[in-house]
């Protein structure tokens, strides 16, 4: 394997990529004339599409805008093909995992549907796992505020049967909780 060597151009190039990037989640707005005539169009949009969040239109879109606010033409076709490069990075097993872990939602139709199931054997297994975490931590909370109903029941001197009620419902909490802990233990 060769060493690569980056010349001062493409050093520059990849420095305002990285600018770009980093404010890639505002839409780039803060692109400058100079930084619209430096980007990689296919580079970004392969980035934009990596990003799993919003549709190559409305991308294209914000980016053709600020850069004709610029005075500068980005480059549609090389932005439409980085995508289409960007989709095949994203919408993969591995991507969809780490995309679920993250606390991201997909919107399905997102991929292209000869990707969307790869994309997803990472992502459905990955999610469910996060959201069974949620709905045992929103458990956890009701299960709190139960006992506490209950102690102010019994030191309200309720009735033995809504205090009944109110045990019967605490029991039904904590078994739905033990049901969910079970199911992430396997």
């Amino acid at each position: 394997m060769g060493v690569v060597t980056i010349t001062p151009m493409q050093a520059r190039f990849r420095f305002s990529l990285a600018l770009c990037f980093a404010v890639v989640l505002s839409g780039c707005s803060t692109m400058d004339a100079q930084e619209c005539r430096d980007t990689d169009w296919a580079y970004l949009g392969q980035l934009d599409a990596m990003d799993g969040k919003q549709d190559i239109n409305t991308r294209a879109k914000r980016h053709f805008r600020t850069c004709k606010d610029q005075g500068v033409q980005m480059d549609p076709r090389a932005y439409q093909q980085g995508w289409m490069r960007g989709l095949r990075d994203f919408c993969t097993p591995q991507s969809g995992k780490a995309y679920a872990e993250a606390g991201n939602k997909y919107s399905y139709g997102y991929c292209p549907a000869q990707l969307e199931g790869a994309f997803l054997q990472g992502y459905s297994p990955a999610r469910e796992i996060i959201e069974t975490k949620e709905h045992a931590s929103e458990l956890e909370r009701r299960i709190s505020a139960k006992k506490k109903e209950l102690r102010e029941a019994r030191d309200a001197k309720n009735s033995a049967s809504h205090i009944a009620y109110v045990q019967k419902d605490l029991r039904d909490l904590q078994l739905e909780l033990v049901q969910l802990k079970f199911k992430l233990a396997q």
